[in-house]
């Protein structure tokens, strides 16, 4: 087992939005956010101010209207962005805001940004998404490969598979309910899982020659562990991206990034 790190495409990264002038603002909206998306928003905080960049964060009430949330997105700049924090307390309002929010989309939130995914727009693509992508483009080719997906989300899987299968792989998407899971991925050149279950893929799934990209992750006894059982695999020859160091350490470098305006 050979551990890689993203650590080339962080840097690069930095120097990227290091060389920019970035005037556009980062708009941060939460409903009711979880510890997760606590952290996640204090780290894009972190971010913002390590390279200068303005932010505003806006947690609003369970109860308020989604025409407020609305307004307050369309009332900023058009090339300021946005995020929103998942997971939302008025989920019903998402699908609402995916259609008419005007502003800069950093995180392929809008119907917009999910329609450019379906023509294979990398650009367009959420943060998480967009660094996955990336990492395989820097280990790998992603033309005339098997990959498979354990996650189905709209922030992952979905705009993920959408991205690489226009791009000239074949992707397959697995869940709860697919059959032969471990011939699934066995079979498979490069394996991503975000599912957040500790140690979940063991030895069992995997075989000689296969990029693994572990992004999920779960907190088991104040350790932070990822989905895949690395200790099991050493005696494997597989590249492994580990939750440490990897897909996360880019993620928010890339959501900044989207922030530049276009030449």
């Amino acid at each position: 087992m050979k551990i890689l790190t993203t650590d080339e495409i962080k840097d690069e990264l930095i120097e990227k939005i290091k060389s920019k002038k970035i005037d556009n603002k980062l708009i941060i909206v939460s409903q009711g956010p979880n510890d997760e998306g606590i952290a996640y928003k204090n780290f894009l905080v972190k971010r913002s101010v390590a390279f200068n960049i303005a932010y505003e964060y806006k947690n609003f009430e369970n109860n308020v209207a989604k025409e407020e949330i609305l307004d307050y997105l369309n009332s900023q700049r058009k090339d300021d962005g946005f995020i929103i924090i998942m997971p939302f307390a008025n989920n019903e309002y998402l699908s609402f805001l995916r259609d008419k929010v005007l502003i800069k989309d950093l995180d392929g939130f809008t119907y917009r940004s999910q329609g450019r995914v379906m023509a294979g727009i990398f650009d367009s693509l959420p943060a998480t998404s967009k660094a996955i992508a990336r990492t395989i483009t820097k280990f790998s080719e992603i033309k005339g490969k098997s990959i498979t997906l354990a996650n189905s989300t709209n922030l992952i899987g979905l705009p993920l598979a959408l991205y690489l299968s226009k791009n000239g792989a074949t992707v397959s998407i697995m869940n709860s309910s697919t059959k032969n899971p471990v011939e699934l991925v066995k079979n498979s050149d490069i394996f991503i899982s975000a599912i957040g279950k500790a140690n979940y893929f063991d030895k069992k799934y995997f075989r000689d020659g296969q990029l693994l990209i572990d992004v999920g992750s779960s907190v088991v006894n104040g350790m932070v562990i990822g989905d895949i059982d690395y200790e099991n695999l050493e005696d494997l020859d597989v590249d492994v991206i580990t939750h440490k160091k990897g897909i996360g350490a880019i993620t928010t470098l890339s959501l900044i990034e989207s922030l530049i305006s276009k030449e």
